[in-house]
């Protein structure tokens, strides 16, 4: 199975047989329910419904197929769970069943409903009147072949399932961000490393005026990137000692055995990404929103970065 999933279909089409087919009739059931400006988007390795939010992931496993609507949801219709195993964020659907389509239905229909009066992000108020630089970067990236992917809450674009390039407006500038921007020759040494001793291969090009852009230069830039993937440029990832749960996440993973069990049929890699991201959280409260972020994706036996890979 590969790991650079781009769209819905190439997700699918993974699959054979009967499994191919259950998710056909899953997705067309979802996509016959939501609004029409919804996007279908593949989010955390999963196909995903969103609409100003995610309406839901599902994600097809070895003997069943998971339903991952949010634990608002599970707890909404925990009356009708009740014949199917869950989690706080979860529902597994054995594969000899029926797609319980009045159940989905209902849950994709609470979803919407809960997200319908929900703002999306202004980037254009909150974030500097950047809607210019948007257009632009738009027209430059038309000119290419990227693949346009939702992943942590915004757009990257993508080649051969590598990330190429992604960009957001901020209150004084705006950046675009080359993922293999430490490859790159930069001789007008435009690329910053926004975060020096954590950033390794990612480097930064900020503006504080639409007029400083220059789209034949960015485009430039654009394929210096592309052809660093295509030379299979990367930064190999050093290894640190492995850490052992604690706190707030080893307490979920006592209190829930699917989730413990999930969590050690990972790789070490993948446990060391989990324990990383929940310690790097001051707070407790960070550190619990993060354990309930992740409790999808590890019953899903997926990697906190698998996107990105």
């Amino acid at each position: 199975m590969t790991t650079s999933i781009a769209t819905i279909d190439e997700y699918i089409n993974q699959f054979d047989g009967e499994k191919k087919e259950y998710l056909i009739k899953v997705r067309q059931l979802i996509a016959g329910l939501v609004p029409p400006d919804s996007d279908e988007t593949i989010s955390y390795q999963m196909p995903t419904f969103r609409y100003k939010g995610n309406i839901i992931h599902f994600a097809m496993n070895k003997n069943h197929l998971g339903l991952y609507p949010g634990p608002a949801a599970i707890e909404h219709f925990i009356t009708e769970l009740k014949n199917f195993k869950t989690t706080k964020g979860a529902i597994q659907i054995h594969l000899d069943q029926p797609i319980p389509t009045q159940l989905i239905t209902d849950i994709v229909n609470f979803n919407i409903d809960k997200l319908k009066d929900k703002q999306g992000p202004n980037w254009y108020q909150s974030r500097g009147n950047w809607q210019e630089a948007e257009e632009l970067m738009q027209q430059i990236i038309q000119q290419t072949s990227l693949k346009k992917e939702f992943k942590w809450g915004s757009y990257i674009y993508t080649h051969k399932g590598k990330n190429v390039i992604g960009w957001g407006g901020f209150k004084n500038f705006f950046s675009l961000w080359f993922y293999n921007g430490v490859f790159l020759t930069d001789r007008d040494k435009h690329l910053i490393s926004a975060s020096e001793g954590k950033t390794k291969a990612l480097r930064q090009w900020r503006f504080e005026d639409v007029k400083d852009m220059n789209a034949e230069k960015i485009a430039a830039y654009i394929q210096e990137s592309i052809q660093t993937i295509n030379d299979r440029k990367e930064l190999k990832p050093t290894k640190s000692p492995m850490k052992a749960p604690a706190g707030l996440l080893l307490e979920a993973l006592q209190t829930d055995p699917t989730f413990a069990e999930s969590f050690q049929a990972l790789t070490p890699g993948k446990q060391k990404e989990y324990i990383e991201y929940i310690d790097e959280a001051k707070q407790e409260k960070t550190k619990q929103s993060r354990i309930e972020k992740i409790k999808p994706l590890v019953l899903a036996k997926k990697g906190l970065n698998d996107k990105y890979k």
